[in-house]
């Protein structure tokens, strides 16, 4: 069984503007594209303690407090953050999870794939694990 790891970034809306203190809202179908990996075998391990995020997601995800250091050659990791709290492991596939951020001076990390939202990320997911 494959798992994907998701950062509760990669859940979330972001903020409209960096001073904006409102609360975090869990991204529109979140909870189906994340109903689809379960429903398809995908062991999916929510990273941290996140409420807002746990209230939104199926009874089937479990939680972890970290992201282990090395990764099954066939699981995920999908964050919303350019530098996620979490860290980066090795091994894996990394999706970055989120509308395309502008390059500055200093380039972005790389990621392994990037999806507008977490149902694109899903079914990049799915379509691979079937091509497979």
């Amino acid at each position: 069984m494959s798992q994907v790891y998701l950062d509760p970034s990669a859940l979330l809306l972001p903020p409209a503007s960096p001073a904006d203190d409102a609360d975090e809202l869990v991204a529109p179908g979140a909870h189906d594209a994340v109903e689809h990996l379960v429903d398809a075998g995908f062991e999916v391990v929510l990273l941290g303690d996140d409420a807002a995020a746990t209230a939104e997601l199926p009874t089937a995800v479990r939680h972890a407090p970290e992201l282990p250091e090395h990764l099954d050659a066939d699981a995920w990791y999908l964050t919303g953050e350019p530098y996620p709290s979490f860290g980066r492991p090795r091994g894996g596939t990394t999706v970055l999870v989120g509308p395309r951020r502008p390059q500055g001076k200093v380039p972005l990390p790389r990621f392994d794939l990037e999806s507008r939202d977490l149902t694109a990320a899903a079914m990049e997911i799915l379509t691979r694990d079937a091509m497979a």
